[in-house]
């Protein structure tokens, strides 16, 4: 297994998609192949809440650990600690 990765092979490998969760194909977590769907999946489905619990479900961030910036992202997404979208009254 290669940990020492370039910049632009942490920024992710699919750069067509617009939003987070957009593009499940996509592999987040480099070193161990994990996708964006099986993060929000295990995200939304167990509950989790930290990048630990991702890395115990799913194993991605537990290589290089480059993905980890990327999986706090997913977490504010999709974990239950997420909040709605708030809209200002007018």
């Amino acid at each position: 297994m290669e940990l020492s990765q370039t910049a632009e092979e942490c920024a992710g490998s699919c750069r067509s998609c617009a939003t987070v969760g957009s593009c499940p194909d996509r592999v987040v977590c480099r070193c161990l192949g994990v996708t964006e769907q099986a993060i929000v999946t295990a995200i939304v489905a167990l509950g989790l809440r930290t990048v630990k619990e991702v890395r115990q479900a799913t194993e991605a961030g537990d290589g290089c650990t480059c993905c980890h910036r990327e999986l706090n992202t997913y977490l504010a997404v999709y974990s239950p600690s997420s909040s709605p979208a708030i809209c200002s009254a007018k």
